[in-house]
Parts: C-alpha cells; sequence; structure tokens
C-alpha cells in the first residue's frame, strides 16, 4: 500500500522537473530534454498506479491543484517551444531526404553513361 505522502511526492517531483524542462527548452539546450523527460514519463506513470489508490485530505487536494497548476502552464509553454524546433527539425530531414533521393537518382544514371 502506498501512502498519501508518496501521491504529493510525486507531484512534488514532477512540479520541478517541468520547470527544468523549461529552462532547458528556453536556453534551446534540447540534450538535456531526454533525460528529464524520461524522469517525468516515469514519474507520471508511477502517480497512474498509485494515486487511484489514495484519498487526498483538503490541503493536499489543493497543493495537488497549485502544482498541477504550474505542471500544466510549464508544460504548455515546453510545447510552444520544441513543436516549432521538431517541425523544423522535420522538414531539415525530408529536404534531406529529397537531396539523398535525387542524388541516389542522378549519380546511378551517370553510371549508365559511363
Amino acid at each position: 500500500m502506498c501512502s498519501q505522502s508518496e501521491v504529493m511526492h510525486c507531484y512534488e517531483q514532477i512540479s520541478p522537473l517541468t520547470e527544468r524542462m523549461l529552462a532547458l527548452a528556453r536556453a534551446g539546450q534540447w540534450g538535456g530534454l531526454p533525460a528529464l523527460e524520461a524522469q517525468y514519463s516515469d514519474t507520471v506513470d508511477r502517480l497512474r498506479v498509485i494515486e487511484p489508490l489514495m484519498t487526498l485530505d483538503d490541503a493536499q487536494v489543493e497543493r495537488k491543484y497549485r502544482l498541477l497548476g504550474r505542471i500544466t502552464s510549464n508544460h504548455a509553454e515546453i510545447s510552444s517551444i520544441v513543436m516549432p524546433q521538431l517541425a523544423q527539425l522535420g522538414a531539415m530531414l525530408r529536404s534531406l531526404e529529397r537531396q539523398q533521393s535525387l542524388h541516389s537518382a542522378y549519380s546511378h544514371g551517370s553510371d549508365l553513361l559511363s
């Protein structure tokens, strides 16, 4: 059986994780995001398992919703920073694929001329 403090501990871990993720996203330090995202996902997965088993008292519920507000706000800002970067990366990859395809088509064709 898990304790109420374990549920709140998860929320207390998730909030600063999203703050650190946001700081990295703002700074364009993409390399640090995967490790924090893994910690975030692990903690959220744990919370999904233990939270339905618990009933929080009024003070904990209030604290939980304050933390959720910060987590949601951070997540939205992270997404607003990361999504355009992912779109740009996708466009670059498509361009490279086209270049490779053209290079392959024309270099293959030039072999036939030799």
